[in-house]
């Protein structure tokens, strides 16, 4: 899914080029090209179904990247390499490959772009980078000193011609050009998380596009780099869709930004660009037709749409590692508790992935049903371990090796991780009760929860109650209760902000981001779309029925029952029970798969990059059956939260839906933003968070 370049020479003129630069041969791989001077004309790629996972699909990219047999005969009989690449490909290549994994693949060092690196004889070296000046001057750097003995050099996205040019004139300078045996544009310029999520990131995407004082030409940068990262996951998932939009903000911009660019992809490359884009390509007819004729849609909406969910407390497995542990690219750290008895816990740090089975099965759970399900996996543990002992017991030892010896032999692995594994969730389960009895966060979980379906009196008063002196959690956890309460409440006066906002400032909070949230309504509609399906949700509604939904009875069985991992730690825990109402990006995402008229969907922009270009105002042709298969991309960021709904939604409905987004952004961190844009109201440029694209 990549395209691939090739530094071509003119045969018989040693270190001249022509045109005093690399000519560029595109040619994607796994499509037959003609043989052309010093380029290789068919490059072979793994078969690809619309039905395998984005995670999939990008690990397989990076695979074939790390493949040097497979792209030169000059290295057929060599396996070992160094991998060299910048911080936002190391995030790339985290989720999809451990350092055994890398291992596996003829990876013996991997090193960062900026750090001292020393020489390394007789191995090639694979730099896989965004496509920058600065990169760009390293890898010319690196081949001044001759650092490997060969370089292949991997752009996660498409490198402008100007930087290909620099990258050539350099490399001729340092008479290192013969060294060069390829660059590559990857088309990988995202994070894949899950088989259905994938993350640009972006940090700080929400705060970075409403800032009053972001320059125009910043901000076209910024909205380039998200299509940069939307256009490598639809290349990697071999899709040309049909885009839908709200009408302006960011994204629309986003969404226009992107049709451009593949109409203008198409166009520059003709039947050979297409096929990027195409299943048929490396699947051949059988694959295209198994997958169907019709295209998916990619529907692009600005965070705006409902930022209550991005600051409610959760209470599902994988949200709360997010939010509370601070997971990042499925890697967190926690407190340990081992040694002598009153030491100090010690952090240790877990990978959580597709490949630990209680992790795929419990990560969209409610919590209790968790605490219920680790005491559980450590039963059948004990029991397996029993039988393989008795067993053993049994046989005849005279016997060189007893079959059940053999059997727990072979066994052993998956006995070792199934305990790893195990142990790992034993440990972040009593961090998650630690944290949830110390800042009582059932307490949080109940008043958000019933914000929907209270008087504005009834609720203005219990969160005086949560802002009290008294009351655990901490400041963020009081500030995030009080902006989902401006947030359901659009009937708040502007006294009731301002006191609750004071008595917030009063245990130490800032009040900074709900000032920000007063400003935004003042300029804009705050409050959530209503949509025709359930005319009577708001965003508040969906956002609380959805926590309560996922909080259920489960609570209450477990305390009921008095069994379970923790049982007497969480048995303070209130039960919360609560109507189930869909997240508004679900509801959104079915009115526009089915059609629907009515709603808030009507206005939506609809782009359709393989359709004829039309004149403005014209709207091409659409797609009249209904959508099976869809993106939904988030513009400032999303959460886990929005995912598990999105997947149940999905999964009920019988649709297939991935969900992406600038960032995947904690409660936390999307709090901070709403504070640094409220502490920059008013202030000249130079406002925090604000990214350096240059």
């Amino acid at each position: 899914s990549s395209i691939r370049f090739k530094f071509c020479r003119e045969p018989g003129s040693p270190g001249e080029f022509w045109g005093s630069a690399w000519r560029r041969l595109v040619i994607p791989e796994g499509i037959p090209q003609e043989e052309s001077r010093g380029a290789r004309g068919f490059l072979p790629a793994p078969r690809i179904k619309m039905s395998q996972s984005v995670l999939e699909l990008q690990k397989a990219s990076v695979l074939r990247m790390l493949n040097l047999t497979a792209d030169q005969n000059a290295y057929a009989g060599q396996s070992w390499k160094v991998l060299v690449y910048d911080k936002f490909c190391q995030d790339v290549v985290a989720p999809l490959l451990k350092v055994g994994g890398l291992r596996n693949h003829g990876v013996t060092l991997h090193l960062n772009l900026n750090s001292e690196r020393l020489p390394v004889a007789d191995v090639p070296a694979v730099y896989f980078v965004e496509p920058t000046e600065a990169n760009v001057a390293k890898i010319v750097e690196d081949l001044k000193k001759g650092l490997y003995e060969s370089c292949y050099v991997n752009f996660a996205s498409a490198v402008p011609r100007p930087l290909l040019e620099e990258l050539a004139k350099g490399a001729l300078q340092a008479g290192a050009a013969q060294k060069v045996a390829g660059v590559f544009d990857r088309y990988v310029s995202f994070v894949s998380l899950s088989p259905s999520l994938f993350s640009l990131n972006l940090p700080a995407a929400y705060e970075t596009l409403h800032s009053t004082q972001l320059e125009e030409s910043i901000m076209m940068q910024y909205v380039e780099r998200i299509v940069d990262g939307l256009l490598s996951a639809l290349i990697t998932m071999r899709v040309l869709p049909v885009i839908r939009c709200p009408p302006g903000e960011a994204a629309q911009m986003v969404a226009q930004r992107l049709e451009e660019r593949i109409r203008e992809l198409l166009n520059r490359g003709g039947a050979t660009a297409a096929e990027l884009f195409s299943t048929a390509a490396v699947g051949g007819v059988a694959a295209a037709r198994a997958e169907g004729s019709q295209r998916p849609l990619l529907c692009i909406l600005d965070r705006d749409i409902d930022l209550v969910t991005m600051m409610n407390h959760t209470w599902t497995y994988q949200a709360m590692v997010h939010d509370i542990l601070g997971m990042k690219l499925n890697r967190l750290s926690v407190p340990v508790e081992e040694g002598e008895a009153g030491a100090p816990p010690k952090p240790r740090s877990y990978d959580v992935d597709e490949g630990d089975s209680f992790w795929t099965t419990h990560s969209g759970d409610p919590f209790p049903e968790v605490l219920n399900a680790v005491p559980k996996a450590i039963e059948e543990f004990e029991k397996k371990r029993a039988e393989m002992a008795a067993s053993n017991e049994s046989e005849d030892p005279s016997q060189a090796l007893a079959p059940g010896l053999a059997a727990a032999i072979n066994a052993l692995p998956e006995m070792t991780e199934k305990k790893r594994s195990i142990d790992m969730h034993t440990n972040i389960a009593h961090a998650l009760v630690k944290e949830v009895t110390a800042r009582e966060l059932d307490r949080y979980y109940e008043v958000e929860d019933q914000l929907p379906s209270q008087s504005l009196g009834t609720s203005v008063s219990n969160l005086e109650q949560l802002l009290g002196s008294g009351q655990k959690g901490t400041s963020v956890d009081k500030l995030r209760a009080l902006m989902v309460l401006v947030l359901s409440k659009q009937q708040i006066t502007p006294q009731q902000v301002q006191s609750l906002t004071e008595a917030l400032e009063n245990t130490g909070g800032d009040g900074a981001g709900v000032r920000y949230l007063q400003y935004l309504a003042s300029i804009r509609n705050m409050s959530m779309p209503s949509m025709a399906a359930n005319p009577g949700a708001s965003a508040g509604a969906a956002a609380g029925g959805a926590l309560g939904a996922a909080f259920g009875g489960l609570a209450d069985r477990m305390l009921a029952t008095g069994e379970g991992l923790l049982a007497a730690g969480m048995s303070g825990i209130k039960n919360i029970v609560a109507s189930k109402k869909e997240l508004v990006i679900c509801q959104i995402m079915e009115a526009l798969m089915e059609h629907k008229q009515g709603g808030v969907t009507d206005n939506y922009l609809y782009l359709d990059p393989k359709a004829p270009a039309l004149g403005r105002g014209q709207e091409a042709p659409r797609i009249r059956a209904p959508f099976r298969k869809a993106f939904a991309f988030v513009v400032g960021g999303g959460n886990y939260v929005e995912l598990q709904s999105l997947q149940e939604w999905s999964t009920n409905s019988g649709r297939q839906v991935i969900y992406g987004a600038t960032d995947i952004v904690s409660p936390v961190q999307f709090v901070d933003e709403l504070s640094h844009l409220g502490q920059s109201l008013g202030q000249g440029p130079g406002s925090q968070g604000i990214p350096d694209l240059s």
